[in-house]
């Protein structure tokens, strides 16, 4: 009885190659063709998983926090003098982001 894998991987469409089978008595062993070499699996991120994967891996690293500006920064919110105008922070967090690039 011969068993062949003639069914294709539903994930590829392909068949799965088989190995050499064990040499029988009435088979010689040189008669065998080798197995092509297996492939490697790869993994392809798209471009949003890439920026996620990059925003989580800048969370864990070493955060750097220069607490005499956000105590300044926090002093002059409390005075008023800062955080009045949402427009104008929203353009000036633009403006930084952009020239920082």
């Amino acid at each position: 009885m011969k068993i062949e894998n003639d069914k294709p991987n539903p994930l590829t469409g392909q068949t799965d190659p088989l190995g050499p089978a064990a040499a029988t008595g009435s088979t010689p062993a040189s008669s065998t063709t080798p197995t092509p070499a297996a492939t490697a699996d790869q993994l392809t991120l798209s471009a949003e998983a890439q920026l996620l994967k990059a925003a989580a891996d800048a969370t864990t690293g070493d955060l750097a926090v220069r607490t005499e500006l956000v105590e300044k920064m926090r002093a002059l919110l409390a005075d008023g003098k800062i955080g009045t105008d949402a427009d104008q922070l929203a353009d000036s967090l633009i403006d930084d982001v952009l020239n920082n690039q």
